[in-house]
């Protein structure tokens, strides 16, 4: 793996990480970056290391476009790209042998391969306990990396990984990384990756579960009092509620209910307390109050801070001034066309981040989850936040793996529902449930990248026609199936793929 090979000691980092002000800590200018071991001389280096990757997850490239709002969304069939020359079509239309693809299917390769080298440094330099970081921040950063590293390896067995079964489960597909400065590493089986996966998240849980204010405090979306924030901002980090859910997702790829349920349902009552929410699902009074807020902010666990969130994500997928070869929308007007079909409730609170407006004389329906308001007061918790994780993806999952249907309706899905201000749903079969869990998927996760993957989890050859208002495509499985990047092929060539996995 030529990046990885070349990175010193696989770190970014940032000189204007530590600032106090929610507005800078993320910030990172790639001209500042360093690649010196000398960093992890101290604590305060091993947390710029950590905030780097943070940053760097806000590329284009990555998750700041094509791994939650852009790529992954277009396929999933949420947009009409049937332009010939529309700049997403390739994507709409799985044309991975396309030149433009290939080069996006590269660049997210490298990049999450190198930002997991970065973790990998940050874990090396951990050890198994550093002089320069006490206890508690020995494993908030240890914990916080493992997390990260699990995380992006299940992205990329989600991408390039096959359609998890049975019978595809030993298929070779990607490597499981652990150091910062290796060659070419062993493709090892979609079931072997997520047994890393999982692994690394179980350490993650068990270092944070005795350091992490999140448990006991929740988000502390606010600057510390004591000038250092370390310790808050914490949906803007790989907290402990992020990993446990993580598993959960994790669980469920491989089809194992039992474990995917069990870790969604502990999340769920821990952060959803009635004496003390910590991450409460949103409720008609804080909607009343904050209706701009497309994100549902109060129920992220771990999300982006993206201060270019407006210019890079609204102004460039979403804004109804942009050319019809540019803008994502779905077919057909707000009234009649595909966002009409979507939300079977016209009060739900999801259906209000579309808006219609003249543009060049014609009726434009736009998508404004992701526009910039500031005039709510809780504003500020939200405008540049990008959800990665949610607590309203945990409800869909305990209400999929739980065995009786009205348990699943009344204590799940239907208070997911009531959440977004939406009439209960009743279903009579396990097949009539899962049909309304899909239906929600839809909805509730536009905007970050969740839909192809739930497709693909569940292999389905029949899904919605972005190009038309109200139809259907046939799916062939193998455009789920994420090629590898001709330069991951190119090293592969010739080299003996059979190193045995650390």
């Amino acid at each position: 793996m030529n990046l990885v090979r070349n990175i010193k000691s696989g770190l970014i980092v940032g000189v204007m990480l530590l600032l106090v002000s929610c507005n800078s800590w993320l910030e990172v200018d790639p001209d500042d970056r360093i690649m010196d071991n000398s960093l992890f001389k101290d604590r305060e280096g091993f947390l710029a290391a950590l905030n780097g990757v943070y940053s760097e997850m806000n590329d284009p490239k990555l998750y700041g476009a094509n791994l939650t709002m852009g790529m992954l969304d277009v396929m999933a069939q949420y947009y009409n790209c049937n332009f010939t020359d529309h700049d997403y079509s390739v994507y709409a239309n799985y044309s991975y042998t396309q030149k433009g693809f290939k080069s996006t299917l590269d660049n997210i390769w490298s990049g999450l391969y190198s930002m997991i080298a970065n973790c990998n440094a940050i874990l090396a330099h951990c050890g198994d306990g550093n002089p320069v970081l006490s206890d508690t921040y020995y494993r908030l950063v240890k914990g916080e990396a493992l997390g990260l590293r699990a995380m992006m390896h299940l992205d990329l067995v989600r991408m390039f990984g096959p359609v998890y079964s049975e019978e595809n489960k030993e298929i070779k597909c990607i490597p499981y990384m652990t150091k910062a400065d290796r060659g070419v590493q062993p493709l090892l089986s979609a079931d072997s990756v997520i047994y890393y996966v999982i692994k690394d998240l179980e350490i993650a849980s068990s270092l944070l579960s005795t350091v992490d204010p999140v448990i006991t405090e929740g988000a502390r979306n606010h600057d510390s009092e004591k000038g250092t924030n370390d310790l808050y901002y914490r949906q803007y980090r790989m907290n402990y509620f992020a990993v446990n859910a993580l598993m959960a997702r994790a669980y469920l790829w491989i089809g194992n209910t039992q474990k995917a349920g069990e870790c969604a349902r502990t999340v769920i009552a821990k952060v959803s307390n009635e004496d003390k929410p910590l991450f409460p699902l949103v409720n008609v009074d804080y909607m009343t109050k904050n209706s701009p807020d497309g994100v549902f902010y109060p129920e992220v666990l771990f999300s982006l801070y993206n201060t270019s969130r407006e210019s890079k994500v609204y102004k460039t997928f979403f804004d109804p001034s942009l050319s019809v070869v540019k803008m994502l929308t779905m077919s057909g007007n707000l009234s009649t066309g595909r966002v009409n079909g979507t939300y079977d409730d016209k009060d739900d609170y999801r259906y209000r981040m579309w808006a219609s407006t003249i543009s060049n004389s014609k009726e434009v329906t736009y998508l404004n989850k992701y526009k910039d308001e500031t005039e709510a007061d809780s504003a500020y918790h939200y405008r540049y936040m990008i959800p990665l994780v949610r607590v309203s993806e945990l409800y869909l999952i305990a209400a999929e793996c739980e065995t009786d249907v009205p348990t699943a309706l009344e204590k799940y899905f239907n208070k997911l529902r009531f959440a977004r201000n939406c009439v209960n749903q009743n279903a009579s079969s396990v097949e009539e449930l899962k049909g309304l869990i899909r239906s929600e998927y839809v909805r509730e996760f536009i905007g970050e990248g969740q839909l192809f993957f739930y497709y693909k989890r569940n292999g389905l050859q029949t899904i919605p026609d972005g190009a038309t208002t109200s139809g259907t495509m046939n799916m062939q499985l193998e455009n789920y199936v994420f090629p590898l990047p001709d330069s991951e092929t190119s090293q592969r060539a010739g080299s003996q793929d059979n190193v045995s996995q650390e």
